[in-house]
């Protein structure tokens, strides 16, 4: 009885409370998959926007002049380390070096992995 009396006072504030936490709860978690959806369409948005750039010779004219002459910095780096010349090669500037790094890692790394995978697909074709 008492346990009636007690859930009939209880039960309205406390239903309250509940609901207005679950509300908040499902508030947060819209907006969690509003802001992922937004994230996810600027992504979208970027990758097409770069696969449109690339249909046109100047991006490559551009690219290649940028990548050229990091080739030939790399190059002077490793003759110098590897020869022992009495060079001194200065380090690309703060401001461009991230541009610097993704362009060694994709020529040299994407070419890396492409021909270890060449080797692999020939050695097991060469088994069989």
């Amino acid at each position: 009885m008492w346990g009636k009396i007690a859930s009939l006072f209880l039960s309205g504030p406390f239903n309250r409370i509940f609901k207005s936490i679950d509300h908040a709860v499902s508030n947060d978690s819209k907006r969690q998959e509003i802001r992922a959806n937004a994230v996810n369409r600027y992504a979208e948005t970027a990758a097409e926007e770069r696969a449109d750039a690339r249909r046109y010779r100047a991006f490559w004219f551009i690219w290649c002049l940028f990548s050229g002459s990091v080739g030939f910095w790399f190059l002077a780096i490793t003759f110098d380390t590897v020869f022992d010349f009495s060079w001194s090669v200065a380090d690309y500037p703060p401001s461009v070096k991230p541009y610097v790094d993704t362009i060694v890692a994709s020529i040299f790394g994407s070419g890396g992995l492409v021909a270890s995978a060449q080797a692999l697909s020939s050695a097991i074709r060469g088994r069989r």
